[in-house]
């Protein structure tokens, strides 16, 4: 078994949400996402587009109260999708919205 190398225990989220970018010739996308998991400093997302590296991006999860931005630091193609490991610029204390059952 492999060692753990993050600082940072990651859980495990599985949440729908969104992300966007702006490339260098300006122009903004977004495409749909779920949240893997999560971590203070950073996130694994999957999602249908490939991103370059050190690629920032904006990330919102409303179900867990995220609304932060970050860098791309890992992509790997998975079939159709793509996993891509974003490190935040910011730490987050991100939590499940209380009301998200009601």
């Amino acid at each position: 078994m492999a060692k753990e190398k993050r600082r940072y225990q990651r859980i495990e989220v599985n949440e729908p949400g969104s992300v966007s970018w702006e490339t260098e010739e300006g122009n903004t996308y977004s495409d749909k996402i779920l949240l893997l998991n999560l971590a203070e400093n950073g996130a694994m997302l999957e999602m249908n587009h490939k991103l370059p590296y050190r690629q920032a991006v904006q990330v919102k999860v409303p179900s867990w109260e995220i609304d932060g931005s970050g860098t791309v630091r890992y992509v790997q193609q998975r079939g159709l999708k793509y996993r891509v490991g974003i490190e935040l610029f910011h730490q987050i204390n991100a939590k499940p919205n209380r009301n998200r059952w009601t």
